[in-house]
């Protein structure tokens, strides 16, 4: 077995077994860079929550949101869904998530995060995520970030405590370049959100 393989064997089964934790226990996810968070979502937006309603969905909690700004979505939302014991206040926040039988949900693993907590990078780069959404970014752990043979993807390091620790890949971008690679890059251009 080469060194490759054997390194992604061992990342393979370490994940399966973050994987599997989070499974079991529920609460708790892989932490995700916030551009992957974005990719993967069917809707990102800022919306300001207006009230909780009556929920037609017994599992679920209703929330009259009116939508600020669009950075991914083909169609307005106006009620999102949480799980129960998920609780939103009123106020902005950036919000993740996918359409469930017609419904717009947000899960405990999505992205959930009152706009005045976001980093002005982060504000920034919520209009250009989307150019990099042909990449991967993958998931390294101690040793395994130093690794070159995952170079067609970026790399985002996570702590002992499977929590991001990546402050260079969080102030930065994921983009494919040449040769089908994909690398970090920063923008220093000023792009203001509205």
């Amino acid at each position: 077995m080469s060194m490759s393989a054997a390194v992604t064997l061992a990342l393979l089964f370490f994940l399966s077994v973050a994987l599997n934790e989070q499974v079991t226990e529920g609460c708790t996810c892989l932490p995700e860079h916030p551009q992957q968070q974005f990719c993967e979502s069917d809707f990102v937006i800022r919306a300001q929550i207006i009230q909780k309603l009556p929920s037609i969905h017994p599992l679920l909690t209703a929330y009259e949101i009116q939508t600020i700004q669009r950075f991914k979505l083909s169609k307005g939302i106006q009620v999102i869904y949480t799980p129960h014991g998920m609780n939103l206040n009123n106020g902005d926040y950036l919000l993740s998530g996918h359409f469930s039988d017609g419904v717009a949900v947000v899960n405990l693993c999505d992205r959930v995060e009152p706009w005045n907590n976001l980093s002005s990078v982060q504000e920034r780069y919520l209009n250009l995520y989307w150019m990099g959404c042909g990449c991967k970014i993958l998931p390294c752990f101690g040793k395994s970030c130093l690794i070159e043979i995952l170079q067609k993807n970026c790399l985002v390091r996570i702590n002992d405590s499977l929590v991001l620790d990546d402050e260079e890949a969080l102030q930065s971008i994921c983009l494919p370049g040449n040769a089908g690679f994909c690398t970090w890059h920063k923008f220093v251009r000023n792009y203001k959100s509205s």
